[in-house]
Formats: C-alpha cells, sequence, structure tokens
C-alpha cells in the first residue's frame, strides 16, 4: 500500500504549470497595486505570500476557491489615510484591480481580504493590504464590527509549520495534502485549511515527532484519525466524520496485513479521492497448505 500513498501523494502535488501560474497571478496583482499606490512596478519587498502556496501544500485539482493568499504591504501613510477606516482601503484596492481587471475577472471586497476571481477557472487570488510593524507582524483591516485594523502574524505560523516539516523529515507536509483531500472528499463536513494544518502539526509533533521512520502511510493516517476521534469533543461537529474515516482506516490496515491489498485500496478510496488514490489489481498470493517440500517423502530419514 506504500506504492499506492506514494502516487497518491504525487497526485496531488501541483504541476510546475500550476505553480507558475499562481506565482504569475498573485505578482500581476501586486504589480497592479504597486502602481497604483507608490507609481512603480513591483518589488519583492511589496508582498508576503503566506498560505497553502507558501507552505506548498496546495493539492490539485484545482477548484474554485482554490486562493492564493499574498499580502500587499502598505506604506505608513496609506495606513495614516485609512486607520480609522478600515474598509476605506479595501475598497481603494479593489477599484485599482478593477481598472486592470475589469473585463475578465470579478472583484469582490468583504471582510479582510480582496478577490480577485480570474476567469479561466484555476487560481485566484485574495490579496489583503497589510502595514508591517516593526515586530514582524501585520495589522491588517477588518470590515466586520464596524471596521477596525488587528495584529496578523502569519510568520510565526509559517515558522512552527516549517520547524514541524524538519523535524518530521517531511511527513507534516504530506498529512497536510493528504486530510485536505479527504476533507475534499468529505463534502458534508466544515473544516478549514489552517485548522487541518494546526491539527497536523499538533499530530505529527506528539506521535510522529522525528518521521514516519520505518511505519507506512497507511498506519500514520489511521493513527491521525484515531488521534483527533480520543481529543474531539461529542459536540463536535466533525467527530463523526473522524469516526467513520477511523472505522475504515482501520479495515483498510488490516487488509493490508492480511495480504489482501484490493479490499485495502477500496476502503482508501472511499476516504480519499477515488480519482487521486490508485486502486489496486492483485491481492497476496499465500499458500493454504505446508510447502510441498516439507511433506515430501524423506526416503533418507528411514
Amino acid at each position: 500500500m506504500e506504492k499506492n500513498f506514494s502516487q497518491f501523494l504525487c497526485n496531488l502535488r501541483l504541476t510546475q504549470n500550476q505553480r507558475e501560474d499562481a506565482k504569475k497571478k498573485y505578482e500581476g496583482v501586486i504589480n497592479c497595486l504597486a502602481r497604483h499606490f507608490y507609481d512603480r512596478g513591483r518589488n519583492d519587498s511589496d508582498q508576503y505570500l503566506f498560505g497553502s502556496y507558501k507552505t506548498k501544500t496546495a493539492i490539485r485539482p484545482i477548484e474554485d476557491g482554490s486562493d492564493v493568499d499574498v499580502l500587499f504591504k502598505i506604506d505608513n501613510d496609506s495606513y495614516e489615510k485609512y486607520k480609522d477606516n478600515a474598509s476605506g482601503i479595501l475598497q481603494e484596492c479593489r477599484n485599482a484591480l478593477k481598472d486592470t481587471y475589469s473585463t475578465t475577472e470579478e472583484i469582490h471586497a468583504w471582510g479582510k481580504v480582496v478577490l480577485v476571481k480570474f476567469s479561466d477557472g484555476t487560481h485566484n487570488v485574495e490579496v489583503l493590504p497589510a502595514w508591517e510593524k516593526s515586530d514582524n507582524k501585520f495589522f491588517i483591516p477588518n470590515t466586520e464590527d464596524c471596521g477596525s485594523w488587528e495584529t496578523f502574524d502569519p510568520r510565526s505560523q509559517i515558522a512552527s509549520f516549517q520547524e514541524s516539516i524538519d523535524s518530521t523529515d517531511g511527513l507534516t507536509r504530506d498529512c497536510v495534502m493528504m486530510i485536505k483531500n479527504w476533507v475534499r472528499n468529505t463534502i458534508t463536513m466544515k473544516y478549514k485549511s489552517f485548522n487541518v494544518v494546526q491539527d497536523v502539526i499538533s499530530f505529527a509533533n506528539s506521535i510522529y515527532s522525528s518521521g514516519k521512520r520505518d511505519e507506512n502511510y497507511d498506519v500514520v493516517v489511521r493513527d491521525f484519525f484515531n488521534y483527533w476521534v480520543n481529543r474531539l469533543s461529542d459536540k463536535d461537529e466533525r467527530r463523526s466524520h473522524f469516526q467513520t474515516a477511523l472505522n475504515r482506516a482501520n479495515k483498510a490496515v488490516q487488509y493490508e496485513k492480511e495480504g489482501k491489498h484490493i479490499e485495502a485500496s477500496e476502503e482508501w478510496r472511499k476516504i480519499f479521492d477515488p480519482k487521486l488514490f490508485p486502486h489496486s489489481d492483485k491481492n497476496e498470493e499465500r499458500e493454504n497448505e505446508v510447502n510441498r517440500f516439507s511433506t515430501a517423502p524423506r526416503p533418507w530419514s528411514h
């Protein structure tokens, strides 16, 4: 089953073209804002990429809502201008982008971000204007509850994730990608990507702090479901989904121990997207009888 999981991870990873598409789009958005606010082209210092494209946990297929999250750094003058009008900075960003993208994209401003929705059905860009503080954190606008500016600290979140990746030899990233696919394949469950990342970090740091070592992916994923089934309260709406996944994972792991690779893969395909998780086509051949050489006549023994 390890080969199935390795192929599954390959199927989840973005292609080179998809990564380049994401980069082209968010850099184009930042370039447009830089021209508007600073009357020049984009500098690398104008942006801070965060979210799944920063941590390299974005997965295929690219769907509506596969957003690239990026901060656009505003200067002191812009912050002073809008520090009492959080919605104003979002609307200025929206208007600046609308001049460039009005013919083929839809621009929406709500909450804390401006969404640039591209018409090609691939990556969208969520851009968040942010004022960088001296402590490396950011002030970001929030138009909810009459509007305000609040502290946002993506650097510490990313550092925590990277530390877990380093200590687990990449297992944390692999688990995040697989669990994201499970969430997509579990339509009725609400489970935000941010919470998936935090939950995987907690699990990996607790159970696989030095990586999966000699363990296989099927056992690791089973252990993730078991870890959270034992920690989620009965009031948590996700618990029943975790329990269902755990039951199927337990079956799959047992089938694999018995050499029933076909049955094991079928259980995993109920958990994950069956279009991406490979189906095994052969079970292990096991002789029911003792090897013929052990039961053959031994004339030399008489």
